[in-house]
């Protein structure tokens, strides 16, 4: 009688557990978009992304993190956008008057923001202008020199001619890496981006590694890469840089999300 009964106790328990497992080996993948990291394509829904993002601010620089913070509050603030929308362009024309590497704001598409800068001296906020193209530069070998100079260094842009979105493959893409510390890249974007399976939203402060950022970008096609210095001995220049506006992308962001 009592094998009896924990014969029905262990069948009531197996039926308790089977939903379950059911459930898991049954579970559909998360809709959520893939992004390949140049090694194997994992879902970006696979890890909760605020834990992850937490946890590497708790090991990142903390003064860089609220750098990149406080300059997507204020480029908001100087746009009157309550968000860029993947309007690349736009946010790393507002960072720039943000952190006062500008004195005003020079926007154009992702594809022509670098030709802006390329053949500067300083720009207008005092900050010399050191321009590595993509005919004589891979994005690795411009990093590279950047960081053979300085180990820490920051106020960093990057162009791409084309990336690989629709809109992208058309007006390209930008962004600005606010500092390099210890291999590692920090900087924002215009638009939600993947990388080591944590979802970064717009403007939040991506802290990765050099390997990471370049297999972020690695199907993106380079245009060049900007270093902007701050002399304190240069005036400011009133009036150096050309006048470009943004073209309008008439796009959503839901399109943009795949830039890189």
């Amino acid at each position: 009688m009592d094998r009896c009964k924990r014969a029905v106790a262990l069948l009531l328990f197996l039926l308790l557990l089977l939903p379950s497992g059911y459930a898991l080996a049954n579970e559909e993948e998360p809709d959520t978009p893939r992004v390949d990291n140049g090694i194997d394509s994992v879902a970006a829904g696979d890890i909760k992304a605020e834990g992850i993002v937490e946890s590497v601010k708790s090991i990142a620089d903390p003064d860089l993190c609220r750098q990149i913070e406080d300059t997507y509050k204020a480029a908001k603030k100087l746009a009157r956008r309550s968000s860029f929308k993947g309007y690349c362009g736009a946010y790393v024309a507002n960072q720039l008057v943000a952190l006062g590497i500008n004195t005003s704001r020079l926007s154009a598409n992702g594809n022509r923001t670098y030709d802006i800068y390329r053949n500067m001296d300083h720009t207008t906020g005092g900050y010399s202008v050191t321009a590595y193209g993509a005919k004589e530069y891979s994005l690795l070998e411009a990093l590279s020199a950047i960081i053979a100079k300085d180990p820490s260094a920051g106020n960093i842009l990057v162009g791409f001619e084309k990336s690989t979105s629709k809109a992208g493959k058309k007006y390209g893409h930008v962004l600005f890496i606010h500092g390099i510390r210890n291999g590692n890249i920090y900087f924002s974007d215009s638009c939600a981006r993947t990388i080591d399976r944590v979802k970064y939203q717009e403007g939040e402060p991506i802290v990765c590694s050099l390997d990471s950022f370049l297999s972020q970008y690695a199907a993106c096609k380079l245009d060049g890469v900007v270093h902007f210095q701050k002399e304190e001995s240069v005036p400011l220049v009133k009036s150096v840089q050309p006048s470009i506006t943004e073209e309008t992308v008439a796009v959503s962001s839901e399109n943009l999300v795949a830039l890189g």
